[in-house]
């Protein structure tokens, strides 16, 4: 009897070693200390200590997630970025994780909010809850933490990612930051305009024309355009090729033949428009010494090849233009795109009539800069302008891109805003919610940035008169933004107002 007892007690003994219940307790006892190890692990500064302590984690697998949950909200900064780093690789695994790490959004360290939002992406649609607070993600401060939430909307819904700003808010902003912006860098003068559903909504001036005359800016202030000039000089190309007078892509030695200064002298032979409108023409910026000199002009790199940006090619372009159509750059603008758009305040000139409303130029310390007065144009930087005509130009191709009636064909339209060589040597501009910026691309006579929710073309420009603008608009949207200022520090006020406004 007593053995029979035995052999009962050693059965049901095996049977309860082999039984779930038993082996989830012991696993649970093991893993509960060992985890808890690991993660005590996290706590010390050496990233090596915090990287085995991850791996072993993410090996022990979903049983992890409960003790990742809690630790994620440790006061301790490095503990919860370990922790979000675990629960990063450990996803989809461990879906009682998602409200945590929503909740980790906000935390005010950005690795946290980084790996939190790559956590939830993984999630799929099973994270559609995360979706408005990762929108806000769309414009963090950190450049990471926004494509993370970018790459993670993507894979939850991907039309969450077109978020329309709000235009009234937009436009206070803008009203409360540029006068701060104007003290701060020492930038006398801006004029803003903008676009929104291809109507011209705002323009507003702020600050001086003039730092030492006090004389106040206004809606009429032209400002030097400087290479926002080159825009507006490819639409008069893009003309001519509509007419059925010039061809992109024959060399331009068989219009107005140049000798360039190359170790190939075949080189010389092979530019064409489209070369120099996408900046692929090997010429430099600009040659040694001063252009109107008829100086050397030499070609780098077989025309072609890749991009390198060049005044110099955009000033040779406007010699070829000028003898095709026998008429000066000036003339050729006026008639064809500034009458016909009633722009009474542009010109690729300097002109008596415009002497008083034309601003003068400020150093970066916020002093006046000797005025020099374009005489003879020049497609690169010549054009004198307001923000709002400017505005005018760009909504004509707005218009036309959206195949409305307009003085530009829709095929030039197309054909001007495609990716013509891809620009590496670039970086895209830093731009916030659905505007960031992907890859750097260049098409005629603009630059072009692909952003997570389509095209965004733009132009800068800088003239060593002391005049920095800024334009840019979105084809998809019909709208766009164009900033002139009269400071050499205008760049750095443009670039943080884009930063902050840059998805209109």
């Amino acid at each position: 009897m007593r053995y029979t007892y035995k052999i009962f007690f050693h059965l049901i003994f095996a049977f309860f070693l082999c039984s779930d219940i038993y082996k989830a307790q012991v696993i649970s006892n093991f893993d509960s200390t060992r985890i808890n190890s690991l993660i005590n692990n996290f706590r010390t500064s050496d990233p090596w200590i915090n990287g085995e302590a991850i791996n072993e984690i993410v090996k022990i697998g979903e049983t992890s997630v409960d003790f990742l949950i809690r630790s994620l909200s440790d006061s301790n900064d490095n503990v919860r970025w370990c922790s979000s780093i675990a629960l990063e690789k450990i996803s989809p695994n461990g879906i009682q994780s998602i409200p945590y790490l929503i909740k980790s959004l906000e935390d005010k360290n950005s690795n946290v909010r980084w790996c939190s939002s790559l956590a939830l992406g993984k999630f799929q649609d099973k994270a559609n809850s995360s979706i408005p607070y990762l929108q806000k993600l769309l414009h963090d401060d950190d450049f990471d933490v926004r494509w993370a939430a970018f790459a993670s909307i993507s894979k939850i819904d991907k039309s969450s990612l077109n978020i329309v700003p709000n235009f009234s808010k937009r436009m206070q902003f803008i009203e409360n930051l540029i006068p701060d912006l104007i003290n701060e860098l020492f930038v006398p003068g801006v004029s803003i305009s903008i676009i929104n559903n291809y109507q011209i909504i705002y323009n507003k001036t702020f600050g001086t024309s003039d730092a030492e005359s006090k004389t106040k800016t206004n809606e009429n202030t032209m400002f030097e355009a400087c290479s926002m000039s080159k825009p507006i000089f490819t639409l008069l190309v893009l003309q001519l090729v509509e007419q059925g007078k010039f061809d992109l892509d024959k060399p331009l030695f068989n219009y107005y033949p140049e000798i360039f200064a190359s170790d190939n002298d075949n080189f010389s032979e092979q530019i064409s428009a489209r070369m120099i409108l996408s900046h692929t023409s090997g010429m430099p910026n600009w040659r040694k010494g001063d252009e109107e000199r008829n100086g050397p002009i030499p070609i780098y790199f077989k025309p072609g090849m890749k991009f390198n940006y060049s005044g110099e090619g955009f000033y040779y372009l406007q010699r070829v233009i000028e003898k095709i159509t026998n008429q000066s750059l000036e003339t050729f603008a006026r008639i064809n795109i500034f009458d016909k758009l009633l722009l009474n305040s542009t010109s690729f000139i300097w002109e008596e009539k415009y002497n008083n409303q034309i601003a003068t130029g400020h150093n970066s310390d916020g002093k006046v800069k000797e005025r020099k007065k374009y005489l003879h144009s020049n497609a690169a930087f010549t054009l004198y302008t307001t923000s709002k005509e400017y505005a005018k130009i760009i909504l004509e191709i707005l218009n036309s891109y959206k195949n409305n009636k307009t003085i530009f064909a829709k095929s030039s339209i197309d054909e001007m805003l495609s990716h013509q060589v891809r620009v590496d040597s670039r970086d895209v501009i830093e731009r916030p919610g659905r505007n960031i910026g992907l890859q750097a691309f260049r098409g005629l006579g603009w630059a072009i940035d692909s952003t997570i929710t389509g095209d965004v073309i733009y132009h800068s420009g800088a003239n060593q008169t002391g005049f920095r603008c800024y334009s840019q608009f979105s084809p998809k949207d019909g709208s766009g933004i164009v900033i002139m200022t009269n400071g050499e520090n205008g760049n750095e006020l443009w670039r943080k107002l884009i930063q902050k406004i840059g998805d209109l």
